[in-house]
């Protein structure tokens, strides 16, 4: 009955509504990650605040690259700043792009080696020094379970020196 009355029909436009509203890109971040190792062939993950996003989840280690600053430069810096260690950045194990509701991120993930210092529960809640076998028992987040699964295949019980 409004028909005659509808703008959008008198305007031939009627199948186009509602519109939607173009949806603005979701934030990306791309962050240095840091699978370290110690002589024992452990790892070191750590337990994400439990406020916050992913709050009281388990991670490796790592942090936002800056601009100019290598991935390399990136993951010694954060993991001084987080975990007041020294490491030898190795090898890259994979590159992980994954979408959560609200961001992008894309992890580049090095094998490194522990040097020095004895590693800090700076900006986490917790640290621990975990085997490969041990570490499902660790709750994380979904981008990283591709990391483990990357670890597992290439068989590797610690990174090559």
């Amino acid at each position: 009955p409004w028909q005659s009355h509808c703008q959008a029909y008198n305007l031939g436009i009627a199948s186009k509504l509602p519109m939607r509203e173009a949806s603005t890109p979701l934030p990306h971040k791309i962050i240095g990650v840091a699978v370290i190792w110690n002589d024992q062939g452990q790892i070191l993950i750590d337990r994400r605040p439990a406020q916050g996003l992913l709050g009281g989840l388990w991670e490796f280690p790592g942090g936002k690259i800056e601009p100019d600053e290598t991935v390399a430069d990136c993951i010694q810096r954060e993991i001084r700043e987080e975990l007041g260690i020294e490491i030898e950045v190795g090898d890259r194990v994979i590159t992980v792009d994954h979408a959560y509701s609200h961001f992008r991120v894309t992890l580049i993930v090095h094998h490194c080696r522990h040097l020095s210092g004895v590693p800090q529960a700076l900006e986490c809640d917790e640290i621990r020094w975990v085997t490969l076998e041990e570490i499902d028992q660790f709750p994380f987040p979904k981008a990283n379970i591709q990391i483990i699964a990357a670890l597992r295949s290439s068989g590797q019980t610690q990174p090559n020196s």
